[in-house]
This record gives C-alpha cells, structure tokens and sequence, in this order.
C-alpha cells in the first residue's frame, strides 16, 4: 500500500519537492527501470523492474490524488 512517506521514498525526494521536481524524477526513474528492464537478459532481474514500473506508477497515481502533481 502507497502512503506519502512511502512515495517520497520510491521516488527519492524529500516531502517539500514541488510538483515539477516530483514529475522530473519520476519521469527519470520510469526512463532508467525501462532501460534496464529492456537490456537485461535476466528473467528475475526483467521481472524486478517491471515490479518497480508498476510501483512507480502506483506512487504517480497516489499523488496525483492528492493533487500533488
């Protein structure tokens, strides 16, 4: 479940980002997941970061409830 201190700790920002340093970030986030995501050969390591793209999403969603971003 995605609460406020665990979105700011996905994302790796502190609670005071402004909505364009919170979009920055995870727009960079969901842009390096993909890329390892889509290199590796891996299963578990592909299946890892579609995990984390997945949660990533969940944390963009949330705030976007919230009227964060």
């Amino acid at each position: 479940m995605i609460n406020e201190e665990s979105a700011y700790s996905i994302l790796q920002l502190n609670d005071a980002a402004t909505a364009e340093e919170i979009i920055a970030q995870y727009e960079i986030l969901k842009g390096q997941y993909k890329r390892i995501k889509d290199e590796t050969g891996d299963l578990k390591i592909h299946l890892e970061y579609q995990l984390k793209q997945i949660e990533l999403d969940d944390v963009y969603i949330y705030l976007r409830r919230k009227q964060r971003i």
